[in-house]
């Protein structure tokens, strides 16, 4: 980090596409510069006759403060996205430099790498969607001044005010990342799977997971997998598995995707992972990583038979990261057989929970409210991680508001209570004991039997010690009660 008396090494990273709105934050920034605080770069500062690549590495190598100027293109250009993104976040978790996401554009950005990152401006609101852009990056400019000044050592950092206590036994999401990460370093360990009810997120921390594995020195090599879920026929599930393998590869390896002739998909897909295992890998000091996701949609059968497929690999240095729901709980504990144990028989657990206080705390501040205002949210979602998002993304003056009678109303009407209320609509018996639930005045509620587990992974209801069960939100109660 620099001495108090040098300029933060300030670097920006946008999409052409932007350049107008890139020359506008440069000019919120010339105070920051005259001041001697800051000196940036971009890609556009590079003098003809450059490298243009050897010198943005250079300069995104010793930054102090990274910016990404996100919108759409940002996301879609390979440089910005694939490159800067990648270094700057590892970098980041090094603790060499800071990364600020600065939305210009509305775009899908949480989904993104960074997508966990507190963002700019403050509100969460891009740039182009206020009424007044300089309002906007003014909102910006200050936001890094903060930033600044902390990474400089002037002040002690002023960004979000003071956050709230962790309450004891209350685990954050960086604290799961974490835990995943240990248990995947263990030579042992087959792999994680991921238990998270309905709407919590396991794919944040699976995407956590997978930015600090993309870096060469890690021991092991991530690759995402998507498999096809629209039809339950073999061939294309395979040929979908070796599509995604293909194409996560580093391009002197995929000729052993390519090469391969036999004619089942299973084979090729199974040959070509051994000799990626017993060659490239090997000879890199690595083990491969698959990390495994829409495991909730693809038909068991379907899923125990490649489950047998892993378990085979897994001795060869295979590791498995996987997440999806009932589903995946249900061939974790559903016995061997025949004998013959599937790689989901042994994976290692990580539970998921809510967002912890000091998390909604963030989020809620990040965009404007504060202390009360995220008390109210976090009591009446109880945390859950789809309703916290979903309302301080699509009804965030309520929150600020902390009005508790529009934020419960909100949450009843929410796209995630739709998609609950379909889920079980199809299942009569989470229906069933939705309408016994709902009756019962005790709390917490007692266990009565299994089906409470179906309700448990829907993420209606949370477990409250090893006799009872309680709401997951007070509003659950009254969705409970719609069944009735």
């Amino acid at each position: 980090m620099p001495a108090h008396d040098r300029p933060v090494e300030v670097f920006l990273s946008y999409a052409p596409e932007d350049e107008a709105l890139l020359a506008k934050l440069e000019n919120h920034l010339s105070t920051l510069r005259r001041e001697g605080l800051i000196r940036s770069f971009h890609a556009g500062n590079v003098l003809g006759g450059q490298e243009l690549k050897a010198v943005t590495e250079a300069h995104l190598g010793r930054a102090h403060l990274v910016l990404l100027l996100v919108s759409s293109d940002f996301l879609a250009s390979s440089d910005c996205y694939e490159v800067d993104v990648a270094h700057a976040l590892a970098r980041h978790e090094a603790g060499q430099a800071q990364v600020i996401p600065v939305l210009l554009r509305d775009c899908d950005w949480r989904r993104a790498a960074f997508g966990t990152l507190k963002a700019l401006p403050k509100n969460g609101r891009p740039v182009k969607s206020w009424e007044d852009e300089d309002e906007a990056f003014a909102d910006v400019a200050r936001g890094i001044r903060e930033a600044v000044t902390a990474i400089a050592g002037v002040r002690p950092p002023a960004l979000l005010g003071g956050s709230p206590r962790r309450e004891q036994g209350e685990g954050t999401r960086a604290d799961k990342v974490r835990e995943v990460m240990q248990a995947l370093s263990k030579p042992d360990c087959v792999g994680v799977a991921l238990l998270a009810p309905l709407g919590f997120e396991a794919h944040h921390v699976a995407g956590e997971v997978l930015h600090r594995l993309q870096r060469p020195d890690e021991a092991l090599l991530p690759v995402r997998l998507v498999p096809e879920v629209q039809a339950t026929n073999e061939e294309r599930f395979y040929d979908r598995l070796l599509r995604d393998l293909r194409w996560a590869l580093p391009e002197p390896w995929r000729w052993l995707v390519e090469a391969r002739t036999e004619p089942s998909a299973m084979d090729r897909f199974e040959y070509a992972v051994e000799d990626l295992l017993d060659g490239p890998v090997a000879d890199a000091g690595r083990k491969l990583l698959f990390m495994v996701d829409a495991l909730a949609q693809v038909p068991a059968p379907q899923l125990e038979r490649w489950g047998y497929l892993m378990a085979r690999l897994s001795s060869r240095g295979l590791k498995l990261l996987v997440w999806g729901g009932q589903n995946l709980h249900e061939l974790r504990t559903r016995p061997a057989s025949a004998g013959l144990f599937s790689a989901f028989h042994v994976l290692s657990a990580v539970s998921l929970g809510a967002l912890s206080a000091r998390e909604v705390h963030d989020l809620v501040v990040e965009r404007g409210g504060d202390a009360a205002a995220a008390e109210v949210l976090r009591a009446e979602t109880g945390g859950h991680p789809a309703l916290v998002r979903e309302l301080i993304e699509q009804h965030v003056d309520d929150v600020r508001a902390a009005d508790r009678e529009a934020i419960v109303a909100r949450i009843l009407a929410s796209d995630h209570l739709v998609r609950l209320r379909r889920t079980v609509d199809g299942d009569a018996e989470a229906k069933e004991m939705l309408r016994a639930l709902a009756a019962v005045a005790e709390r917490p509620l007692p266990r009565r039997g299994r089906g409470e587990e179906r309700l448990a992974w829907l993420g209606v209801l949370k477990e409250e010690g090893a006799t009872r069960w309680n709401w997951v939100a007070p509003v659950m109660r009254r969705f409970a009660a719609e069944w009735s």
